[in-house]
């Protein structure tokens, strides 16, 4: 595999632990956080895809 879908695989896995965190926490936290924590975890899974839509500097990728 390459290392462009190395990237991508990274970042669906990312995902999917996110929204395994998601659903373990929310029924934990006050639902006045739940809200807060959502928004957290997508903050965090926007920052992953950075890496993916970044275009390589040395072309191998």
């Amino acid at each position: 595999m390459n290392f462009k879908g190395m990237k991508w695989l990274n970042f669906t896995l990312t995902i999917i632990a996110l929204f395994a965190i998601y659903i373990f926490l929310s029924s934990r936290v006050n639902p006045a956080l739940s809200n807060i924590l959502a928004v957290v975890l997508i903050i965090i899974g926007l920052l992953s895809l950075i890496p993916v839509l970044k275009k390589p500097k040395d072309g191998n990728g």
